[in-house]
């Protein structure tokens, strides 16, 4: 843009942040500006509201019907904040002339922690107070990028630049309370196969190969930290002062999943409807999952994916329907009334108390000559592609893990065997609803009890500096200096009274503000 830049607001949108400056030229109607942040595994270039860069958003952000474009005809000025994968660096900036790019330190990973990149978004909002005049933000967020935005609310007031106000927060299939798919990595991320049978061994650890090799190339971090157990834990430390707009999409809808597992059913494909709109729910292991306790306001719904990556589905996601645009405009030109975000954040406080998870214990199974056990409450059922399941001759509906082709999972209600079908290969994800694993986390230490039928042989472990140590049951272990401000990972197996192995993981965030 030419001419000299004016201080302006800004609103943020999207599955991360970016920042809008206004030009010499004011937005229509005296709107403020909007930054879009993009989400997991994307890469996003930061644009600017320079005419040239309508459409140039990066693949997030550019289609004609999305959010950016009903934002930019709605008059307001648009920035999209940059985002990269795994470290690497973003797309090409679209600047106007004479205008400035972000430092690197301000590239969020899509691939990477989320606190960190809550911190890589505030350092983005400083630039753009600095470099473009921005004094207020309004914040609209795709997928993670909601995540991210409330990390950033509630660091900012430690930032030690000066901030623009967050005066909204409006979310698109952010998974506020967790990932059905992440919570499933997190199950088999450190998962072991103890098949008596040598083939049923090698079936096994074929499936935990692939689903090893899904995960790891989305980021292992960023998995763990959309388990619903971690954002439980973390959830309650993000006090921001503003009503966050939700929205979701409901595309999959797998036919006989009771109305009490809406954190799985229906879904975008990646993030189920309870998650999404910020909704309390129930896992499969029949444990609560918590509201993330923030006023969510709008909680609307419509019949898309969560992105293109699920466009085998259907070509309606969450980022190229003119109608959840125009919710999207309606969200950002209500936020402009209410209290800012950042009121309530400026006197969170840095010390939390203890937190408390609890989790179930699953066994790991193969079919023995394309047979299942009538699946019990609670099952979850793990297939490669090529395969399919049968329920008294019909097939058993089966959804993408976190966007992937090459796994799906299906929860079946059957009251009979199931008959795996194909050449793909299946793993049984057998749950035991009367035991669990309560996980107690303070500042400096974390303990471990089991609940239920009593475990034989119990073996607790916690992750600590890339290596396994023991957890002493009921007593609990001292926490590193270097962990105390990290989520870390736990692990327990057992044998039940039938010598069936049972393993219950779980990855909990600190116990303390970073």
């Amino acid at each position: 843009m030419r001419g000299i830049w004016r201080r302006a607001r800004i609103l943020v949108v999207g599955c991360g942040i970016a920042a809008v400056a206004l030009a010499a030229a004011p937005a229509a109607h005296g709107e403020p500006a909007v930054v879009l942040v993009s989400g997991f595994d994307t890469s996003t270039p930061f644009s600017t509201p320079d005419p040239s860069c309508a459409g140039q958003e990066g693949l997030t952000w550019s289609n004609p019907d999305g959010p950016a474009a009903a934002l930019r005809a709605a008059g307001f000025s648009v920035f999209t904040a940059p985002v990269a994968r795994g470290g690497a660096l973003p797309p090409s900036p679209c600047l106007g002339p004479g205008q400035p790019a972000p430092p690197n330190d301000a590239t969020i990973d899509s691939n990477g922690e989320l606190d960190a990149n809550g911190r890589a978004l505030d350092t983005l909002l400083g630039f753009l107070r600095t470099e473009y005049g921005v004094d207020s933000v309004q914040l609209v967020a795709h997928s993670d990028g909601g995540l991210w935005s409330r990390s950033a609310i509630t660091q900012g007031p430690g930032s030690a630049t000066a901030l623009p106000t967050v005066q909204s927060l409006t979310t698109l299939g952010t998974p506020h309370t967790g990932s059905f798919g992440a919570d499933l990595a997190e199950t088999l991320q450190d998962g072991q196969c103890h098949e008596a049978n040598r083939i049923e061994q090698v079936i096994c650890e074929a499936v935990l190969d692939i689903l090893k090799d899904v995960f790891g190339s989305l980021g292992e971090a960023t998995i763990k930290e959309l388990s619903h157990p971690f954002l439980a834990a973390w959830n309650p430390r993000q006090e921001i002062g503003c009503p966050v707009t939700v929205i979701g999409g409901t595309a999959v809808d797998i036919p006989l999943v009771p109305s009490l597992f809406d954190y799985y059913n229906p879904s975008d494909g990646i993030v189920g409807e309870a998650s999404a709109l910020a909704e309390r729910s129930t896992s499969i292991a029949l444990q609560p999952i918590p509201a993330p306790g923030f006023q969510a306001i709008g909680r609307q719904t419509f019949p898309v994916v969560h992105s293109g990556v699920l466009s085998f589905i259907t070509p309606n996601t969450l980022l190229n329907q003119a109608d959840i645009s125009a919710d999207v405009v309606a969200a950002v030109r209500a936020g402009t009334s209410r209290p800012s975000c950042s009121a309530w954040a400026e006197t969170a406080s840095a010390e939390a108390a203890p937190i408390r998870t609890r989790v179930g214990f699953r066994s790991i199974d193969v079919p023995r000559d394309g047979w299942l056990p009538r699946p019990r409450r609670g099952d979850a059922l793990l297939l490669t592609r090529g395969t399919s399941l049968r329920c008294r001759g019909a097939t058993v509906t089966s959804v993408p893990v976190l966007g992937s082709r090459r796994l799906s999972v299906a929860m079946p209600r059957c009251r009979t065997r199931l008959r795996a079908v194909g050449r793909g290969r299946v793993l049984d994800l057998r749950a035991s609803p009367r035991r669990g694993l309560v996980i107690r986390r303070g500042a400096r230490s974390i303990d471990v009890r089991t609940t239920g039928p009593k475990l034989r042989r119990v073996r607790a472990r916690v992750l600590l500096r890339g290596r396994w140590h023991r957890l002493p049951l009921a007593q609990g272990r001292r926490l590193p200096a270097t962990a105390r401000g990290r989520g870390v990972s736990v692990r327990v197996i057992g044998l039940d009274p039938r010598g069936e192995r049972l393993v219950a993981t779980a990855h909990v965030a600190p116990a303390t503000a970073r």
